[in-house]
């Protein structure tokens, strides 16, 4: 009797548990784990070792994973719930090494790359020696990557800067290696080390590498052929070359430009080779430097201009990035190019940038600062801007500024003229009539701070002159809707004056001064009045 009714009790709280556990469960309605990962979209990752010394066991340092959903939230996730897999990874020889990392029960990974070197050669950062030093062996695109990219890292904080191009229109990878092969002096060798661009031509390859201690120095194939991946048999040789005449003194790491799609209207000769297509093109370029480029060891990292742009294209500036089809604009497209350079090698944070150069509207930073941090994060494939809808129209505060007047005139100024470099060329041409002019104003009349305003359906060039004398250069004209003035802008120059017209100069304004007026204005910070 008493073991049947302890017997009965037992199977009593046995059922009780069993309700309760239940009941418990289906009352915190808590979403399992498979429902959890179908909502990961990407990892991203940070903290790992990527230098090692022969001898060395692998090992990740200080690695963190994060997590991100779909719904825009991130986590940092432990240890148990994803794999790195490091079966590539050899200790006792010399090379690069691709490590990945696979969240667990899914199909999301992510990849780095470790460098392990011989005991004798050091370990080697770019911020060793508190310099950034860069050169590019490369064509147009290249040149199109570099024109900022001195001023971008300065504005974010590295103090000494050199940055070099070495320069063939159109050169393939094929074109570079029978340049290395046989010393042509075929390049045009142009660096920055303050700002300003130096050109110096019949340079060889093999000097240029031997010039500096390189930091990184960067190879990239012609647009045309940079989806193809049968022109890429040159690509060895190129990086051999490369590590065998650097100076004993450079550890220089050898990188890629991911270059980027032409522009869907492009009439580019080479656009058939991808039936036309941009979305055609950029997969192309992306399947061949993953299966061309990160299949050589010695290429250490990806500069994924490529996607940056792609990711551009999906904001409200739209397919308008290049200024002819395939080179890059000279303001925005250019401007993104060389964010993603700097940002790629060195890793630093750009949220923060505030340079923007003339011809780039400074409300547009904040979408190319997006573009550039998602492709960075994530280099082979395209991420929607999270900058849809053109932003308001920029305002300026009338208790901070104060409307500079000024009047205009017809006529322009051409400051490469050797005739009359100074002076408003005025004739009653139907093409003059297309421009007024300002008067040339002095740093003292638009001090640093003030603020260009420009309303949609016009430009301006902003001309400038470091004396009477007849200039080498003009600047472009610009549809940027607002300028900050800064020293750079200024850069040494004595005077500043505009021509303002239509965009594309598209029907005359001599006698609508007044429209003018209100669609081009000058604002200046009241504390320099």
């Amino acid at each position: 009797m008493k073991r049947t009714f302890i017997h009965a009790f037992v199977v009593l709280a046995t059922a009780l548990c069993v309700v309760w556990m239940f009941t418990a469960c289906v009352g915190r309605d808590k979403p399992t784990e498979e429902t959890v990962r179908k909502n990961v979209e990407r990892i991203g990752l940070s903290g790992m070792r990527t230098e090692f010394i022969v001898g060395d066991a692998f090992d990740t340092g200080n690695l963190t994973v994060t997590v991100s959903y779909s719904d825009g939230t991130t986590e940092v996730v432990s240890s148990d719930v994803y794999t790195v897999d490091s079966s590539a990874y050899s200790k006792d020889v010399a090379g690069v090494y691709t490590i990945a990392v696979k969240l667990i029960d899914t199909a999301i990974s992510e990849s780095y790359k470790v460098n392990v070197k011989k005991a004798d050669v050091p370990v080697h950062d770019w911020t060793d020696d508190g310099a950034l030093k860069i050169l590019m062996i490369g064509n147009s695109f290249s040149d199109d990557t570099i024109e900022y990219a001195w001023s971008i890292a300065r504005n974010i904080g590295i103090q000494n800067v050199f940055i070099a191009g070495l320069y063939i229109g159109s050169c393939t990878l094929d074109m570079h290696a029978d340049n290395a092969r046989n010393n042509r002096a075929a390049y045009a060798y142009r660096t920055n080390s303050n700002g300003k661009m130096i050109s110096v031509d019949n340079y060889t390859m093999r000097d240029a590498i031997r010039t500096v201690d390189w930091d990184f120095i960067s190879l990239q194939q012609a647009s045309g052929s940079s989806g193809m991946p049968d022109t890429y048999d040159a690509l060895s040789y190129l990086t051999d070359y490369v590590h065998e005449n650097m100076r004993a003194s450079c550890y220089a790491k050898i990188v890629w430009n991911m270059t980027w799609a032409y522009q869907q209207n492009s009439t580019h000769g080479e656009f058939h080779k991808y039936n036309g297509s941009q979305a055609t093109m950029y997969g192309a370029i992306v399947d061949t430097v993953q299966t061309k480029v990160e299949a050589n060891d010695s290429i250490e990292k990806i500069i994924p201009c490529g996607t940056a742009i792609q990711n551009a294209r999906t904001s409200y500036v739209g397919d308008t990035l290049t200024r002819d089809g395939y080179h890059m604009s000279l303001g925005l497209g250019r401007y993104i190019a060389g964010l993603t350079l700097i940002h790629a090698l060195t890793g630093l944070p750009i949220d923060e940038v505030d340079f923007v150069p003339t011809g780039m509207d400074e409300i547009d930073l904040p979408m190319a600062v997006d573009a550039v941090k998602k492709a960075v994060r994530n280099p082979y494939e395209v991420t929607e801007s999270a900058y849809k809808t053109d932003p308001p129209a920029p305002t300026v505060d009338p208790t901070k500024y104060t409307a500079l007047a000024f009047e205009l005139e017809q006529g322009f100024y051409n400051s490469v003229d050797s005739k009359n470099p100074v002076n408003i060329i005025k004739d009653n041409s139907d093409f003059n009539r297309l421009f007024l002019a300002t008067k040339r104003f002095t740093p003292t009349e638009i001090p640093v701070g003030s603020i260009i305003i420009l309303e949609p359906g016009w430009q301006y060039r902003p001309e400038r002159w470091t004396d009477d004398a007849v200039q080498t250069t003009r600047e472009n004209n610009t549809t940027a809707r607002k300028v900050t003035v800064t020293p750079a802008w200024w850069s040494g120059y004595t005077y500043r004056a505009f021509n303002i017209s239509k965009v594309g100069a598209a029907e005359p304004i001599h006698d609508k001064i007044d429209m003018a007026k209100s669609a081009f204005r000058i604002y200046i910070p009241k504390e320099k009045t």
